[in-house]
């Protein structure tokens, strides 16, 4: 298993997350379409990758990211061609003749789009959209042995994204176009939707809660303290890294709060430090690393967490999320009390819990990541 920091993991380098994955199947098993719910760097995209190139009998996957989509017809056309484009179509094409007929069908009308959107022109009275096209398949599709499954990776960025280039209004019928299509949606196909940003809370700003309450949750927790012990032997073993006894307990400790990425990066560091200087990784070793993992060379990792804010929250809230996560960093621990006279300042420690820089226990607050913490107080505060 090799060691990759800051991609996406796949085939023999990805960490089997069968608990969380079994979980998923049985939810899928039962018809329901699901939120995945994860911060940032738990490893949902892994999990879902996986589940694409291994899929099990009866299901196709088809991952696609939608960060950088910002118009509900954009979506939907990314949707549309990533899915036609898939192996999972062309198996089940291959496997029924009714299927093979509804998505040729539904090929000819995306092309027709197309061809419209090129042309600027057409007889049709109505603008033909990528949006009533999908609709239509879904309530066509309806199949017993065979169901394709919709990834929808950071659908919840996509959600803010057209709030902030249309409209509140415009972002709450996007929502209620995806509760309808699911609601029409036949047994041929399901989605997953994932997102480090918390969708309940932007449904909720919008007061849309209805169009999101037939999702089913599946949330991706960290390692437990065996499965991070057994995930960094097999990658220290790769690299035929020796440590002493009761250094991987040592590590763990130390970094709290156990998501496969911060192993990942403190896993690397101690490789490099093992074939710089050929020496035994001890305490002290891991002591060393930590120092330095907050470091400049590291702000490609860490820099995301701080631009985050500005493209996924309002002005106001961004400089909000900053100023409660530089209190926080300082600290170590803040009590609720200290946030309530801040306005909408509930809202914003929410999303910051969801999206995984902070925790509260006892009603107080404190960063997951001490490296992340570490991080923010060096670069992110002003």
């Amino acid at each position: 298993m090799r060691n990759i920091v800051g991609q996406t993991p796949r085939g023999d380098d990805f960490f089997p997350r069968d608990k969380v994955i079994d979980k998923i199947y049985r939810r899928l098993d039962s018809g329901s379409h699901i939120f995945m719910s994860a911060p940032r760097r738990a490893g949902k995209t892994s999990i879902m990758r996986f589940m694409e190139e291994f899929p099990r009998k009866g299901y196709a996957f088809v991952y696609i990211n939608v960060e950088d989509i910002e118009e509900e017809e954009d979506f939907f056309r990314a949707l549309s061609e990533s899915l036609l484009a898939s192996e999972a179509v062309g198996r089940l094409m291959r496997a029924s003749k009714k299927a093979r007929t509804i998505f040729e069908d539904f090929a000819e009308h995306v092309k027709s789009i197309k061809v419209w959107n090129i042309a600027i022109e057409t007889q049709s009275k109505e603008t033909p959209k990528y949006s009533k096209e999908f609709e239509k398949l879904m309530s066509r599709m309806d199949t017993s042995d065979f169901t394709i499954v919709m990834l929808v990776d950071e659908f919840p960025v996509t959600v803010e994204q057209i709030e902030k280039k249309d409209s509140s209004d415009e972002s709450k019928r996007f929502l209620h176009t995806n509760r309808s299509i699911r609601q029409r949606a036949k047994r041929g196909i399901q989605f997953i939707y994932t997102g480090s940003i918390g969708l309940p809370n932007i449904a909720r700003k919008l007061d849309a809660t209805a169009t999101i309450n037939d999702l089913n949750v599946v949330e991706v927790p960290p390692l437990t303290q065996a499965e991070a012990n057994q995930f960094t032997i097999k990658l220290l073993k790769n690299y035929k890294v020796k440590y002493e006894r009761g250094v991987i307990s040592y590590m763990l400790l130390e970094l709290k709060w156990l998501m496969p990425f911060f192993i990942q990066l403190v896993v690397q560091m101690l490789i490099d430090e093992y074939e710089t200087n050929g020496e035994i990784i001890t305490k002290e070793t891991i002591d060393k690393v930590f120092d330095k993992a907050s470091n400049h060379r590291n702000n490609i990792y860490f820099e995301n967490y701080y631009s985050r804010l500005d493209k996924s929250l309002i002005k106001d809230e961004a400089s909000l999320a900053k100023q409660i996560l530089s209190q926080i960093a300082t600290k170590n621990s803040v009590p609720l009390e200290t946030f309530k006279p801040l306005r909408n300042y509930a809202a914003v420690l929410e999303i910051l819990e969801f999206d995984g820089y902070i925790n509260s226990n006892n009603n107080c607050y404190s960063f997951n990541s001490p490296i992340l913490q570490k991080w923010w107080i060096k670069y992110a505060i002003d």
